[in-house]
């Protein structure tokens, strides 16, 4: 049986793999680029359907922050709790949106006829993936360290 988790880091790795070639090429391969480019718009518009029909405890749902989740977040960072970044925290729930929103328009704006709008897009959609793995490796990096304060002796 394949786990909804998994395929989601499939979809992960897909898309990850879309918007490389579709950077990457941007340059000099206008057929690259612009499959690379049809597939990231497939994937997202997949991620989204896919969204609107599972539960909201599926891994493929849109993981809306809520206010809860910001108060009792900000209020583990001002105690310095760094457990708090852990995990679905809103720093990366807000950045993966984020990611989702700028690839989105990046995506989209290629159908323009001016291209400066579509370079703009596509810096601003890099600097949301930069930000989402930040906070990713972030959450791993702190995930790893308090697993290893707890494991070491006194």
């Amino acid at each position: 049986m394949i786990k909804p988790f998994n395929l989601l880091m499939v979809w992960h790795g897909l898309f990850a793999g879309s918007y490389l070639v579709s950077y990457a090429t941007a340059e000099f391969s206008l057929g690259m680029h612009l499959f690379a480019g049809y597939a990231l718009l497939a994937l997202l518009f997949l991620r989204l359907a896919v969204a609107l029909f599972v539960a909201e405890t599926s891994p493929w749902s849109l993981p809306w922050p809520n206010a809860r989740l910001a108060r009792t977040f900000s209020e583990r960072l001002r105690a310095f709790d760094l457990a708090a970044l852990r995990g679905r925290n809103p720093l990366v729930i807000l950045s993966g949106l984020a990611l989702i929103v700028a690839s989105l328009l990046a995506a989209l704006s290629g159908f323009l006829p001016w291209e400066d709008p579509h370079e703009a897009l596509a810096s601003f959609s890099l600097a949301t993936v930069g930000v989402h793995v930040a906070a990713v490796l972030l959450t791993q990096f702190i995930k790893r360290w308090t697993v290893q304060a707890v494991r070491m002796p006194a």
